[in-house]
């Protein structure tokens, strides 16, 4: 089968597999050598083992982030971007962030390809919540609110420490100042189902740190 061929039967699709090119040549020498050879000749990007984009498709859009994006929720599912990734979209962030990070239920793991590097980490299913969902050609993205990405964030940071000290929050180096006393209420209230203590004294701490001091 010729690459035409192939976008004429599957160009509207955003990602494919392997399986769905079978669906068009089942002989598995063919499509294999096929394959190969698209990916040498950068018409076709892999995204990770036997899943892949046309690269045209991606080179045409004109809205590549949120392409990767969407990308990000589909190599991994369930998950939504969530910690560094949209911490740093609020600039609530002062180092720069050089992935695309997604919480997921499933075990914690990296993707990376010619597109970036995709870092997803692992969460009870009862944490997974507190995202909002936009679209991406009529496909839904999912991403965390501003409050459960910071939530999420210390949550992987600080579930296994113990007597964090207020040394080690100002070390997050986040932008305090750009999160505001409800904003930070909000963040609180997805600690309220955890069984264990060592969050909340994290958040009692910062609550200490950062609004007591400025009432």
């Amino acid at each position: 089968m010729k690459l035409e061929e192939l976008k004429l039967k599957m160009g509207k699709l955003l990602f494919f597999d392997k399986e769905a090119i079978r669906n068009f040549d089942s002989r598995e020498d063919v499509l294999d050598a096929n394959i190969k050879y698209w990916l040498k000749k950068e018409k076709l990007i892999a995204l990770k083992k036997g899943v892949y984009i046309f690269s045209d498709c991606y080179q045409k859009e004109g809205n590549k982030n949120i392409y990767l994006e969407y990308l990000s929720n589909q190599l991994i599912k369930p998950s939504y971007l969530s910690v560094e990734y949209v911490l740093a979209k609020y600039q609530l962030l002062s180092e720069p962030v050089n992935a695309l990070t997604a919480i997921t239920t499933k075990t914690t793991r990296e993707i990376v390809n010619s597109l970036g590097v995709f870092r997803y980490y692992s969460i009870t299913p009862e944490l997974f919540s507190g995202y909002m969902v936009k679209y991406f050609n009529k496909n839904p993205v999912l991403e965390a609110t501003k409050e459960k990405a910071l939530f999420d964030f210390l949550y992987l940071r600080f579930l296994k420490s113990k007597n964090v000290s207020e040394a080690e929050v100002e070390n997050l180096r986040i932008n305090w100042e750009a999160i505001s006393r409800k904003d930070f209420l909000k963040v609180k209230s997805f600690a309220l189902s955890l069984k264990s203590s060592k969050v909340k004294n994290v958040l009692k701490l910062i609550e200490k740190m950062y609004y007591e001091r400025n009432t």
